[in-house]
């Protein structure tokens, strides 16, 4: 799988600058489009009642109060949102479909606008502030995708694994098999891996690039990850 440190680490970045921009933008399309949300909010007095009966003064002061309280619950919903995709991008990396690292980012942020227009739900406003809205956050999502998926590919490094018998002697991390692969993992981690033998003799390990290991005669080691390299078992 890939990796949750730096899905997180891309993620804090990609999310702020998501959930600020799009609440900036409701921010604009509200001031844009007052008098279209003031008449919204008299035809729905029930979103208006704690402010008394259903006067001039009381639909200004409901409206007022979006920017007061509904913006910020709007840009935690949307960070909260926003950050969890950024997790599942980190460790769902590798069997996310594209073939590329912002492919892949871009599905993930598709799929997270996707939740967002069902759960966050949209500031008060007719059909045509909201598919403004709808617009303007699809561009912002792919923004985040093209953020997070430049600091997940800053913050790891891909490593190769191979074998030279891999029908025979396998590399293992955990309980996966990782013979044959490319995986990505957080810069400056460290990885247990262990050959396992399946009639042909362990004899060591080969590495190359930025990718060591802490015994190379021993078939349960530790492998570091200081930059792109490969991992072979011989």
């Amino acid at each position: 799988m890939g990796s949750a440190s730096a899905g997180a680490k891309a993620g804090a970045v990609a999310s702020l600058y998501f959930s600020l921009a799009a609440a900036a933008l409701d921010a604009v399309v509200l001031l844009a489009f007052k008098s279209e949300v003031l008449v919204a909010l008299a035809a729905n007095p029930a979103a208006c009642s704690q402010y008394g009966a259903s006067s001039q003064a009381a639909i200004g002061s409901c409206y007022s109060s979006l920017f007061a309280s509904a913006l910020p619950v709007f840009f935690a919903g949307l960070f909260a949102v926003s950050f969890l995709a950024s997790m599942f991008f980190g460790v769902y990396f590798e069997i996310i479909p594209g073939k590329s690292y912002f492919r892949k980012a871009l599905l993930v942020a598709l799929l997270m606008l996707v939740v967002m227009l069902n759960f966050v739900l949209p500031i008060a406003g007719d059909s045509q502030q909201e598919l403004l809205m709808i617009a303007l956050e699809t561009g912002l999502a792919v923004g985040y995708a093209a953020v997070a998926a430049r600091l997940y590919r800053r913050f790891t490094r891909e490593v190769e694994f191979q074998s030279s018998f891999p029908s025979k002697l396998k590399i293992m991390q955990g309980r996966r098999d990782q013979t044959g692969k490319r995986r990505t993992y957080a810069v400056n981690s460290t990885q247990r891996v262990e050959a396992e033998s399946e009639g042909r003799p362990f004899r060591a390990w080969v590495v190359s690039g930025g990718v060591s290991v802490e015994d190379s005669k021993n078939p349960n080691t530790a492998m570091k990850v200081l930059g792109d390299g490969l991992l072979k078992v011989t």
